[in-house]
């Protein structure tokens, strides 16, 4: 049976009336803490995890952080099917994101692409589709905790078919954008920057569904995740010591021409 997670991507299978094999495999990777990326930047990503109950992982691999955007460059994100037999792979996310002071978000965005292939005979039955949702737990805005926190869910898909959308190794993307600045207004919560930490959990599926003379692929070939960030960073103690020895050292070395 599908489990709940599933439940986005997975209508196609069970109107089909098929059962998807879910071996449960708890397993996971931590990769560890990105950012911040000052001084041009203010977030941090903290104890990003990604798990999966489907497949082995990893299955997004270790990201890289680009100002505030973590990007990962899947390499076996995939669903692949062929003789009336289905498969779908989930994969999650994990992470803690903080702002640094003087910073807040406001929004975030998330932005996959691939490529996708339905060939062969058979109907509409034979399908691809590729479901994204994020819940976020909001425990801080401007700085200050929240005595319970706030929690945000949004989700999104496409599904692709043999008699729609036939191809060979097709681009498709999928994004979905979470506004931070109503979820707040309406729960009467006043904010200069806007969430400052926040708990998140990204849900992602690939599903395939092939038929006797059918094959049904798809793959995930890029994944980032963009928080929109408002204010400018302020820089630790450290950071302003360093600054200004390095402006005296300048100034002396002129002094001295």
């Amino acid at each position: 049976m599908l489990t709940s997670t599933m439940r986005g991507v997975g209508l196609g299978v069970v109107a089909l009336g098929l059962t998807v094999a879910t071996p449960a495999m708890a397993n996971s990777i931590n990769y560890g803490d990105f950012g911040p990326d000052l001084p041009d930047h203010g977030s941090m990503y903290l104890s990003v995890t990604e798990s999966s109950g489907t497949d082995p992982v990893p299955l997004f691999g270790a990201p890289t952080l680009t100002g505030d955007a973590l990007d990962f460059d899947p390499l076996a994100f995939t669903a692949d099917a062929t003789g009336g037999a289905a498969d779908i792979t989930d994969g999650q996310l994990n992470f803690t994101f903080m702002a640094f002071e003087g910073t807040g978000m406001q929004g975030m965005e998330i932005f996959e692409q691939g490529d996708y292939t339905l060939f062969g005979v058979g109907t509409d039955a034979t399908q691809i589709a590729a479901g994204v949702s994020i819940s976020v737990d909001i425990l801080e805005v401007d700085g200050v905790a929240l005595d319970t926190p706030l929690q945000v869910f949004v989700s999104n898909s496409l599904t692709r078919d043999l008699l729609t959308d036939p191809a060979v190794l097709a681009p498709w993307s999928l994004g979905l954008f979470v506004d931070f600045a109503p979820v707040l207004a309406n729960a009467d919560l006043d904010f200069d920057l806007g969430v400052t930490k926040a708990e998140i959990v990204i849900d992602n599926q690939l599903l395939a569904i092939s038929e006797e003379s059918s094959i049904a692929f798809i793959a995930k070939k890029d994944f980032k995740i963009t928080p929109h960030i408002v204010g400018e960073p302020v820089p630790e103690p450290a950071s302003l010591a360093l600054l200004a020895l390095g402006a005296f050292s300048m100034t002396r070395r002129r002094g001295t021409k």
